[in-house]
């Protein structure tokens, strides 16, 4: 992802999480990041058996698992720039490097159904686009064209468009949807403000950050952009929101006082809930794939660890610890 104009989203993409349901449980991917290398690795949704899928010198970062949990796509990262992507087996088989091109490559956005992926691609800031994939590597479509960085694509429910975040001017982010052929470009929101991190939630509703100099506050509009509905205003900056899986709730970050804290708040805008409370970084909350807990990132000690709690900010587990900078990213059945 091109410019240090991404600061919400590179906060919730630090190293990368994705957790899927299979047979009963649940399975973490997730990247550790140590000294010289990353890697992708899985565990039980519980912390246990933990298995690296990635090795090498080499960054490999942002996995996104398969629906059904049996593959993952992630970025690995190049020393000329040119980051590509790469396919993996949940059980470390099968390595496939998905495309080869002169564009650097970030972000991918697994489909629900699962048969394409949306990532962003470009050469450097003003040039990105949102291009769709088959999870297979073939049939490479390029969705925007134009002279600014289009980013952040959010996948509807339905898998037939995508929400992303435009740089109009260079520098005004706002909330754009395309259909996942190409047409059907609409832009949703219009704004002196910073409009980034949409979220399309499972009832077709979408939520985003509105940033401004006085604070961030999480909206809500149709997918058409009509029906907005600002629903919480802080003082601080806000975070990227994740929807439930029943699409009730939104979790998010908000920090401005030296560190971030988790929150959660119902669709409506009531029921706002703290879920962490201390003096360090909590991070990128996810929801479990039935909505009984949340993963999220927390940074004590000069490292990153992932946690888990429940929405109601009770029984909080830690999941990884180590040297190592371990983050989440994305949340998927």
């Amino acid at each position: 992802m091109p410019g240090s104009k991404r600061l919400p989203a590179a906060v919730a993409c630090a190293a990368g999480l994705a957790v899927s349901a299979a047979a009963g449980a649940t399975t973490i991917a997730y990247t550790s990041q140590g000294a010289s290398s990353s890697h992708v690795w899985v565990m039980d949704g519980d912390g246990s058996d933990k298995e690296r899928l990635t090795s090498g010198s080499v960054d490999d970062v942002s996995p996104t698992l398969a629906p059904g949990g049996s593959r993952a796509i992630f970025v690995r990262r190049r020393l000329d720039g040119r980051d590509e992507l790469y396919r993996v087996d949940a059980d470390g088989t099968g390595l496939t490097r998905l495309t080869r091109s002169a564009l650097a490559e970030a972000n991918p956005a697994w489909a629900p159904r699962g048969g394409l992926v949306a990532f962003e691609a470009g050469r450097a800031v003003g040039s990105f686009e949102v291009v769709v994939i088959g999870s297979d590597g073939t049939g490479r479509r390029r969705l925007t064209h134009n002279g600014v960085d289009d980013a952040g694509p959010a996948w509807a429910p339905s898998g037939r468009r995508l929400a992303f975040v435009r740089y109009v001017g260079g520098d005004n982010p706002e909330i754009y949807v395309v259909g996942a052929e190409g047409r059907g470009l609409r832009r949703l929101t219009s704004s002196r403000a910073e409009d980034h991190g949409a979220a399309w939630g499972p009832t077709g509703r979408i939520a985003w950050i509105r940033s401004r100099p006085s604070g961030g506050q999480l909206w809500l509009m149709r997918p058409d952009g009509t029906e907005k509905r600002r629903l919480v205003s802080a003082t601080g900056h806000l975070g990227p929101p994740a929807w439930s899986p029943d699409g009730t709730r939104l979790a998010f970050a908000a920090w401005g006082g030296g560190d971030r804290e988790l929150y959660v708040v119902r669709a409506d805008g009531t029921r706002l809930r703290r879920l962490t409370r201390n003096d360090v970084d909590d991070t990128g909350p996810l929801w479990s794939p039935g909505g009984a807990r949340i993963a999220f990132t927390r940074f004590t000690n000069g490292s990153n660890d992932v946690w888990t709690t429940r929405p109601d900010g009770t029984a909080k587990r830690r999941l990884t610890r180590g040297a190592a900078h371990e983050a989440a990213a994305a949340w998927a059945r």
